[in-house]
């Protein structure tokens, strides 16, 4: 098994505002891991770090008891047009070659390789693992593994999912992600997914409160598979 390669261009990336709740330390355990594993696809992670931390600096230096700086922000930002800096501690970019797909924070924080995880079946091609459960909004962090063009009910979500890539690939209505990339789907968001045809998919996932599917056979196996 090899790792996928640290891509030049990550097509979907997370929002600014995940990366400085991400420096500024307020995000649970499931989302920081999520993010950090995000980031260390992205060649620019460590610049973008610096602007979000420098961002966040400045908006605590000009909360002065009347206004602030309404532009504080945007030229923080401006700063993501900057040389990049030294990469940030801890964000190690995903190695081009390596026996095991997962990114460096995710490796680092489950102290082992992803075929030594307890995977438990969760349908037809599929297995899944749980990994960390709290947070507000009962987060839940877990991982999917898909055989080759699986086709992943259609279903819709409590609050917040965030799912990363970690292999191969998935299409959904809103375009195809690949490694390193990153879907943000809301609870107004309904959809089912496919896995990429050419080799299985491993996904990091957090969500928010249990998935709503749709179909009955998913609904009657839901309580059998904790998501």
């Amino acid at each position: 098994m090899t790792a996928p390669a640290m891509r030049n261009t990550v097509t979907h990336r997370l929002g600014d505002e995940w990366t400085m709740a991400y420096a500024a330390g307020s995000l649970s355990e499931g989302q920081s891991l999520i993010v950090a594993s995000h980031l260390s696809y992205l060649e620019d992670a460590g610049k973008r770090l610096a602007a979000a931390e420098a961002a966040g600096g400045a908006m605590v230096e000009n909360l002065t008891p009347g206004t602030m700086s309404p532009d504080a922000l945007a030229r923080t930002l401006a700063l993501l047009d900057e040389p990049e800096p030294a990469p940030m501690r801890a964000l190690h970019p995903v190695p081009a070659t390596s026996g095991d797909p997962l990114p460096p924070p995710l490796r680092a924080w489950l102290g082992k390789s992803v075929d030594e995880l307890p995977w438990r079946l969760l349908g037809p091609g599929m297995r899944r693992v749980n990994l960390w459960r709290g947070g507000p909004n009962d987060q839940r962090l877990w991982m999917l593994r898909a055989k080759p063009g699986i086709d992943i009910p259609m279903h819709g979500h409590s609050g917040t999912e965030l799912v990363l890539v970690l292999k191969g690939s998935l299409e959904d209505p809103h375009g195809v992600f690949r490694a390193g990339d990153i879907e943000e789907c809301t609870s107004e968001i309904v959809h089912a997914l496919r896995t990429g045809k050419d080799e299985e998919c491993i996904c990091l996932a957090l969500t928010e409160g249990p998935t709503r599917f749709k179909g009955w056979i998913a609904k009657l196996l839901q309580p059998f598979i904790g998501l």
